[in-house]
């Protein structure tokens, strides 16, 4: 039994040599003559890391309104605010001095001459676009008494970004 044994760990220990014998046979136990690199020092390129805007785009001229999250300006959407939040038609919490509706695409970012820029979040009513076209933006107030002091505006409307796909 124990010539077997031996014979066994024998065996065993021979095998495992070789595992570990073959495992280091492609690396050199010297180390590699140096050879001559010719090193070239560049400068990288200035890299911008400002994103360049691109010049705003004149649309034309629109009709300017304004609204808030009231019954007299929402009608029916103005009573089921989940915990009192306002969401546009696309989703989007809205704030005022940056939503806007319009039948412009959602996420479109549009800068009113005189006003600064807005986001388009919300839908203009269609019966509003079928009496005035569509060439109308709806900015969003906070209350009915500043969305009714701001009136109504004609001012031309410029394009600054359109919504990511």
């Amino acid at each position: 039994m124990f010539t077997v044994a031996l014979l066994m760990g024998i065996l065993i220990g021979f095998v495992l040599g070789r595992i570990s014998a073959t495992a280091f046979e492609d690396k050199p136990t010297t180390a590699p003559e140096p050879t001559e690199t010719a090193f070239v020092i560049s400068t990288p390129e200035p890299v911008n890391l400002v994103q360049e805007t691109p010049e705003p785009v004149l649309l034309g001229t629109y009709r300017i309104t304004a609204y808030c999250s009231c019954e007299k300006c929402c009608g029916e959407w103005a009573k089921n605010r989940p915990d009192g939040i306002v969401y546009g038609a696309s989703g989007e919490e809205l704030v005022a001095g940056v939503s806007c509706a319009s039948p412009l695409p959602f996420g479109t970012v549009v800068e009113i001459e005189g006003l600064g820029e807005y986001v388009v979040q919300d839908r203009t009513a269609a019966w509003v676009v079928e009496k005035y076209g569509e060439q109308q933006i709806d900015i969003y107030f906070d209350n009915h008494e500043a969305a009714c002091e701001f009136g109504l505006k004609y001012l031309n409307v410029y394009l600054k970004g359109e919504p990511e796909t």
